[in-house]
């Protein structure tokens, strides 16, 4: 330790040097926090959905696109977009980034070890009357 402040006094400039780069790199990470969407304001930011037969638009917020995505069975097909509430047909794409969301979708979902499936999940039935009341 004596012999690092023995340098440190000969060499003044070099811990100047070591201040000056450490503040640049607080700095840096205090901007980058500020600065930074947090994954609420990325979910509740507002997509423009386009139809790609009619050229109809909407918006819905991104974590409800997403969500919808996630319900899927995996692997997500990007040429199957969301549906749209007037057709009723699956034809409405993000104005922006929908190959890049399928593709992180997917992604996410592999790392987490889903079964790869062809065929959408079963809707719940309902209940029979027939089922016991439980007395």
């Amino acid at each position: 330790m004596n012999k690092f402040r023995a340098f440190m006094q000969q060499n003044p400039m070099v811990g100047w040097g070591c201040a000056a780069v450490l503040m640049l790199f607080a700095a840096g990470m205090l901007y980058m926090r500020l600065t930074a969407k947090t994954e609420t304001a990325q979910l509740t930011e507002m997509v423009t959905l386009r139809d790609s037969e009619t050229g109809d638009t909407w918006q819905l917020p991104r974590g409800v696109m997403e969500k919808e995505l996630y319900m899927r069975p995996y692997p997500v097909d990007p040429n199957q977009g969301l549906v749209n509430s007037k057709t009723g047909k699956p034809n409405g794409f993000p104005v922006d980034a929908w190959k890049e969301t399928v593709l992180r979708i997917n992604a996410d979902r592999r790392e987490e070890g889903a079964p790869a499936s062809s065929a959408a999940p079963a809707p719940p039935t309902a209940p029979s009357a027939a089922a016991p009341s439980g007395r």
